[in-house]
């Protein structure tokens, strides 16, 4: 399964060593997850990285009046962590949990940094992969603060084509800021 990973490190860096993506592929190991399995639990420091060969995560927390808020859903392909709490070593409210059961590559954090200090592939491969998902986080951003629920609807599906297949309609609503109530209408009237 490490050929998904190699294959995404392909991909996505252009032209890159290939003595550098074994190295890569050295630091992670294969996991496997139950769904409603905790990769990261809340208030705990952020140790590992993980990228998601088959299945579906989320990012979420847990307000202060008991509601859970989802701030992003990861699929297929994809890398996941608190990186708040990888940038400062502290404890975060924020989870990480299975959807459904998910294969993952795993490496910690330590052996990760370890590897940038030597690995342009692997500098190179982070560096795209933030880049793009800092640019998708500021448009939803940019449609939390000046769209419509439906605008965000819209832009969650077109950035994961695959997720109303796996993801249960109350985690989209939470991710969107809107109630499961104010969903159904949305995917009423685009239908």
């Amino acid at each position: 399964m490490k050929d998904q990973l190699e294959h995404f490190i392909r991909l996505n860096v252009k032209n890159p060593n290939d003595k550098e993506i074994k190295a890569i592929l050295e630091i992670f190991h294969l996991k496997h997850f139950q769904k409603a399995e905790y990769f990261k639990q809340s208030n705990k420091v952020s140790t590992e990285i993980g990228f998601i060969v088959e299945g579906s995560v989320r990012h979420y927390m847990v307000k202060n009046n008991g509601n859970e808020v989802t701030g992003r859903i990861y699929q297929k392909n994809n890398f996941i962590l608190d990186l708040i709490s990888v940038r400062t070593k502290e404890k975060t409210p924020i989870s990480i949990i299975t959807i459904e059961p998910t294969i993952l590559l795993v490496a910690s954090i330590e052996d990760l940094n370890g590897l940038f200090e030597v690995n342009l592939t692997l500098n190179r491969l982070i560096r795209e992969y933030m880049g793009e998902k800092v640019v998708e986080l500021g448009r939803l951003h940019l449609l939390f603060l000046a769209g419509t629920a439906t605008e965000r609807y819209n832009f969650i599906l077109e950035n994961n084509p695959g997720l109303l297949k796996n993801v249960p309609l109350r985690f989209i609503a939470s991710m969107i800021g809107i109630t499961a109530t104010q969903l159904s209408r949305i995917r009423k009237k685009r239908n």
